[in-house]
């Protein structure tokens, strides 16, 4: 994300008032409405196409691997709504992790989208929430990054490629397996947009500080990592261009003091709490989740070999055999051989014209951010450092995992191209001080139909994903155990016990409107030192959490119990100690048949065993 709206190399001043509409301009609009509207609806069908399996299963599966992250987003979105109805904190959940609960803003929550679906989820569940979302997020922010493009009259084909580029790009399509909080991105477009128009003095500064006020406070509620990348991009684009222009520093920063003054206030307002809550509140932890040195960045070889989601690889696959490729869904960092060659042939083509020079110069910026602390090639780490090395060591930028500066590539990758393209309709010699006659906006010539073409074909190959989209099973508990489930928000244990590697049980509890607590969680919270981990803490006695533990990773299924297995005093004394009146064990699950017999040593026969669930319930005191 960058500067990259503006058309000349200087500030401009306050616009004079502009005259009424033509005819013929009321004409042009009018004929420009349809083909955008196309256009939009395209990203729509898109956006079906790539989640068809979801789409045809609505409220019954979700995106991504089985018992995934996307489990744990369903889970945030769906607290949102039920904390709100029931004078809860919205930002900070006791209904996991019990008995300390979690900090959702030290997690992946976003609070606003879960604001923005609650009405779903309130008729429907969060599953069909979560489901909204993912389908939306793509064509939705690929509209937002084509309307940016035409509001600085980028020519509509132009505008049209660049919206495909930023809301399809391997990063969106790799995050898409299971983060709709990092692939839900219209508002950078409109953060980028806005901070343009406050340099060019193009509006109240008052109404330009609250927009860009409440775009902050907006991402910063959907995606605090999000909102990080963008604003350092935006931060180096204003740098780049004070050096470029020096003399013009003591304009930009006239022209942006008031802006910044009323956003930062409105910021400030609306963030308070959160901020707070984030950076000091309960359940907050001191550090970073991963050290600076991590594995999640892109190799010098992720940029032309393709990934695990490519489906063409352009006899390139085998390059990246021993890239550090931890998971699919950090993989975004492709733009393949045929669309580097585009793109270096027109930014050589516009090289003169300021914006192109801005957008390559942030490209790159970007590129070397997402590399990592240290150069990697082909999976071997050189001793070479990169800025991140230096990044990594500030607040807020350290919490940032370095593959993901690939939503900044994607757009800086949409944004020169789309200008490229845009720029074949003018001689390469034109100067971007000439203004162009606003009825002339989109003319196209023959080269630059060809070159839209020819560009839009060579980018459908080279990122064409690997879809669709793998799905899971997100069914809740069967209505014989929900309706048996004791009032009072009873204290839950659970077979599989959650973990990273077993969420589904949040899936039941989210579907179930959160009528019981969880013992265990997936989610970031801090460990007795106080820094963070993604396990629950040991529970007091352990044995009862340290064998359910066992079985469901163990590899050798129907071997028996360990010679660790808790006696029946022993889990009687587990769960009255953490006064548990609910157990649910998934009939499913591995080495299910030897937890039930554990339960039924210590507890006798279950309350109830339908569907794939055994349970056992107590209505008054721990079991």
């Amino acid at each position: 994300m960058a500067l990259t709206g503006s058309t000349t190399p200087q500030l401009e001043h306050v616009a004079p008032p502009q005259a009424a509409a033509t005819p013929e301009e009321r004409a042009d609009h009018g004929r420009v409405i349809g083909p955008s509207l196309l256009v939009v609806a395209g990203y729509a069908v898109i956006g079906v196409l790539a989640f068809r399996p979801v789409a045809a299963a609505f409220s019954s599966r979700l995106n991504g691997p089985p018992q995934g992250d996307t489990i744990l987003f369903a889970w945030f979105i769906g607290w949102v709504p039920h904390a709100l109805f029931h004078g809860l904190d919205p930002l900070f959940s006791h209904a996991i992790l019990v008995p300390h609960g979690v900090n959702l803003l030290v997690n992946t929550s976003s609070p606003l989208l879960g604001l923005l679906t609650a009405p779903v989820t309130v008729l429907f569940g969060p599953v069909v929430s979560t489901n909204v979302l993912t389908l939306a997020a793509m064509p939705v922010s690929a509209t937002a990054a084509f309307v940016v493009l035409r509001v600085w009259k980028v020519w509509l084909p132009a505008a049209a490629l660049g919206g495909l580029l930023y809301g399809f790009s391997p990063y969106m399509v790799g995050e898409s397996i299971a983060h709709p909080e990092f692939t839900f991105v219209p508002l950078p477009p409109f953060i980028v947009l806005v901070t343009v128009l406050v340099f060019q003095r193009k509006g109240s500064p008052r109404t330009l500080g609250i927009a860009l006020g409440l775009l902050v406070t907006g991402q910063f509620l959907i995606s605090q990592e999000v909102l990080a990348t963008v604003a350092l991009l935006v931060m180096a684009g204003v740098v780049l261009v004070a050096v470029r222009h020096p003399d013009g520093v003591a304009d930009m920063a006239r022209a942006a003091w008031r802006p910044t003054a009323v956003a930062a206030l409105v910021g400030a307002v609306l963030l308070a709490y959160p901020l707070w809550l984030m950076l000091a509140g309960p359940q907050h932890y001191a550090g970073t989740p991963w050290p600076v040195g991590n594995r999640y960045h892109n190799d010098l070889l992720s940029l032309i070999a393709p990934g695990p989601m490519q489906a063409v690889p352009l006899w390139l696959r085998s390059l990246g055999t021993r890239l550090i490729i931890v998971a699919p869904a950090e993989t975004g960092g492709y733009v393949g051989i045929p669309l580097l060659v585009a793109t270096a042939v027109l930014a050589w083509r516009s090289r003169r014209r300021p914006r192109m020079q801005l957008a390559i110069a942030l490209l790159v910026f970007a590129v070397l951010l997402s590399l990592g602390t240290h150069l990697s090639v082909d999976g071997h780490a050189t001793a070479v450092p990169l800025p991140f090395l230096l990044l990594g060591h500030f607040p807020v930028f350290s919490d940032i995992l370095p593959s993901r500066f690939s939503l900044e590539i994607g757009a800086l990758l949409a944004a020169t191209l789309a200008f490229g393209v845009d720029d074949l309709r003018r001689p390469a010699t034109r100067s971007d001080r000439q203004p162009r006659r606003a009825d002339r906006t989109d003319c196209p010539g023959r080269v630059a139909v060809l070159g839209v073409i020819v560009v839009a074909l060579v980018a459908v190959v080279t990122l064409l994903p690997e879809w669709p989209y793998p799905t899971q099973s997100a069914v809740g508990l069967p209505v014989g155990v929900r309706t048996g489930i004791p009032s009072g928000d009873p204290v839950a244990i659970t077979y599989p016990f959650v973990t990273k590697y077993r969420t589904l049980p949040e899936i039941w509890q989210a579907e179930d409107g959160y009528r019981f607590r969880l013992l265990g969680g997936y989610v970031l919270h801090p460990d007795a030192s106080g820094t963070a981990t993604i396990f629950p803490g040991p529970m007091v006695p352990a044995d009862l959490q340290r064998y359910l533990l066992h079985e469901q990773s163990s590899v050798v299924i129907g071997s028996g119990p360990p010679v660790t297995t808790p006696t029946a005093a022993a889990t009687k004394d587990a769960l009255a100690r953490n006064d548990v009146r609910l157990v649910l064990v998934d009939d499913t699950e591995p080495n299910s048949d030897w937890v039930i017999a554990v339960f039924m040593e210590a507890l006798g026969p279950p309350t109830i065993a339908t569907g794939s669930v055994t349970a056992w319930m107590s209505r008054a005191g721990p079991l």
